[in-house]
């Protein structure tokens, strides 16, 4: 019974799309509208050119006396052009309307269109009627339902209704004075079954094609959509932003001036996601989105990345409306201590690139994101001259390197046993021809933000490698040399890669240089970085943990990770003398070292009470400026050959 039921509604179902009787969208009636309103345009184009010739051609052929027509027939005949032109005129004017996009109701059209279509099946008929009396063609009647039916649009059961009664009512009435012959009865049905087919096919090839160009049209609209909204948060993107922050500028100047951007960073999102989740964090993410739009209803807004955000508003009420927004995202989870950073430019004149602005604003946030205290900063002309120098740097590094820039500077690790001189640590200067010398800080955290340090790293490598191989010429002792690698470089360059090139092309033994990776590099328990760590080590490279016990989880990558060093991190050594905690926290870290069988190098060693006290626990290697500050490779070679550093017999290249 059930298979039945189904079957009967889509015998239903197909019988209402073949009549046209199945609802259509909106997109569908406009698009057959907009068909017709082409066609009435050429139907009554047509139509009117035709009457007007007919009403010219009759009216001429009639006083000039070259026909018998009587006075009765010519105003009958002028009568049926005139009506027929004026309703083609009418279906002329709505169609153009329609085009033109004036507003107007869809029953108009209709109205108009049924209006025409009676007045011009009323004109065939007549016509031929009259034609058909005196033996002549019925050619009006059947021009017109090509014209009504093949041209303009009609729903299948509209058109088969309209067909089928004219065909009958022009049959009826010309069977009163001469019923027609077997042979124009077959002809005429011919002709209805002709035209009832090619109006229903005409129908619904408009019907696919609608179907199609809707599919389109949505498409289209997605994917316009998509491209100025953001996936995750459901707000406006930067296109977005860009585009409506473009409009104010164009449309009102002055209001563009009247305004302020501002960056907007959700502080500590990142534990929020920890401690709930991936999902909760994006739902969390998609609700400060929607308050932050709510709370600046009439301005532009948009996710920039990330937890940040954009907003461009006026100076009025700014203040209350951060505030607010603060204690929203504040008090909206007591587990995570969430805040809200926000950085601000003002634009200066109209021609304020919005790209520009919006990486003032961040940049302004960025300098306060460690100040903790500190929640709202404006982008100032220090802050230009900060930034200045930054975007200096991304866009020099590459002549950096290229013409030498960059030095390596070395600093010396000695034993605490004997204060003989062990390896050298090598750190990166940039000495620029207008910057002069730069320090590691000014530049090295803006590689890392820019995703650029690799290429400094990589160069480091090469520099190492080459001095290593100049050493014997100078008749300087050989010393193994410390390279720090960023988190970013295993991600971003081969280094095993490097390395393995590298110390190939010179035949440079790999015990001479040691991979050192910052805790705060492993933190994040990157897969791959660990993969490349543990392949590193087993080509024979010493990995050594630098800035141990700066992050918070140092014991958790002892366990995880396989170094052969711990570089004890020189915050531990900051004001040693009068901090008498940092002796047995110092004792225990160099006792946990070697019951896990790595050794142990102090950073920051400056005093002899601070050396004593290390090399008295068991630390087996120290650097800090007591033994010597960082150096170019000149003086490193100067140093050596006064007899300034105490060399190991076995490290000298010919002895």
């Amino acid at each position: 019974m059930s298979k039945l039921k189904s079957l009967f509604r889509r015998c239903v179902r197909y019988t209402k799309k073949i009549l046209g009787l199945q609802g259509y969208s909106d997109y569908f009636k406009r698009y057959f509208d907009t068909d017709n309103a082409h066609s009435g345009v050429i139907v009554s184009v047509i139509v009117m050119s035709l009457e007007l010739f007919m009403m010219g051609y009759i009216s001429w052929y009639t006083f000039s006396g070259s026909t018998e027509r009587s006075f009765l027939w010519l105003v009958q005949h002028l009568a049926s052009y005139i009506l027929l032109f004026s309703s083609a005129l009418v279906l002329f004017i709505q169609s153009r309307n329609y085009l033109k996009g004036k507003p107007q109701s869809r029953m108009v059209g209709k109205i108009v269109r049924i209006f025409f279509a009676f007045v011009g099946l009323a004109f065939g008929i007549f016509i031929s009627y009259l034609d058909f009396l005196k033996g002549e063609q019925i050619l009006a009647f059947l021009t017109m339902e090509i014209y009504i039916f093949g041209l303009l649009l009609w729903r299948p059961i509209v058109s088969f209704a309209l067909i089928t009664a004219s065909f009958l009512l022009f049959l009826i009435l010309c069977g009163y004075k001469t019923p027609p012959t077997l042979a124009t009865k077959l002809n005429l049905f011919t002709f209805w079954l002709g035209t009832v087919v090619t109006s229903a096919t005409r129908f619904h090839q408009k019907f696919l094609e609608a179907k199609k160009a809707e599919h389109i049209e949505n498409v289209n609209t997605y994917l316009g959509e998509v491209a100025v909204t953001d996936e995750a948060t459901g707000i406006n993107n930067m296109v977005a932003f860009r585009n409506k922050v473009g409009e104010i500028r164009s449309c009102d100047p002055d209001d563009f001036l009247s305004r302020i951007f501002l960056f907007l960073d959700i502080s500590n999102f990142s534990s929020y996601n920890e401690r709930h989740g991936f999902d909760q964090g994006s739902q969390f993410l998609s609700s400060v989105a929607h308050t932050i739009k709510y709370t600046f209803a009439e301005d532009p807004v948009a996710r920039f990345s990330d937890d940040h955000f954009m907003v461009f508003t006026h100076h009025n009420g700014m203040e209350e409306k951060l505030e607010s927004l603060r204690k929203k995202i504040v008090a909206s989870d007591n587990e995570v201590k969430l805040g809200l950073k926000v950085g601000s430019y003002i634009p200066e004149d109209v021609a304020c690139h919005t790209n520009m602005a919006c990486d003032f604003a961040r940049y302004a946030c960025d300098s306060i994101k460690k100040k903790y205290d500190v929640n709202y900063c404006e982008y100032t002309t220090a802050s230009a001259e900060d930034f200045a120098r930054r975007q200096y740097v991304i866009n020099n590094i590459d002549r950096a390197i290229e013409n030498d820039y960059i030095q390596v500077y070395y600093q010396p690790v000695v034993f605490a046993e004997n204060k003989q001189l062990c390896g050298f640590e090598a750190l990166a200067r940039w000495i620029d021809p207008k910057y002069g010398f730069m320090p590691p800080y000014a530049f090295i955290s803006v590689l890392e933000e820019y995703r650029q340090i690799h290429k400094l790293d990589a160069y480091v490598v090469k520099k190492v490698c080459q001095d290593l191989v100049t050493a014997p010429q100078k008749n300087i002792p050989i010393l193994p040399v410390s390279i720090n690698f960023s988190r970013l470089d295993f991600e971003l360059m081969d280094i095993e890669k490097l390395l393995e090139d590298c110390l190939e092309k010179q035949q440079i033994d790999k015990k001479l240089i040691h991979i050192e990776v910052t805790e705060s590099a492993l933190s994040q328990n990157d897969a791959a970085l660990k993969d490349t760590l543990l392949r590193l080590k087993a080509k024979g490279y010493s990995l050594w943990l630098d800035d141990f016990g700066s992050g918070y989880s140092g014991l958790n990558i002892l366990k995880e990770y396989e170094f052969d060093m711990m570089k004890i991190d020189m915050a531990f050594l900051r004001n040693f003398s009068s901090t008498p905690k940092s002796r047995p926290i110092l004792k225990n870290i160099v006792m946990l070292a070697k019951d896990i069988g790595m050794q142990t190098l102090s950073e920051g060693v400056e005093t002899e009470d601070a050396y004593q006290y290390l090399k008295e626990i068991g630390c087996e290697k120290i650097q800090g400026y007591l033994f010597g500050k960082p150096m170019p490779a000149d003086e490193v070679v100067s140093r050596i050959k006064k007899g300034e550093f105490i060399i190991p017999d076995e490290s000298w290249p010919n002895r």
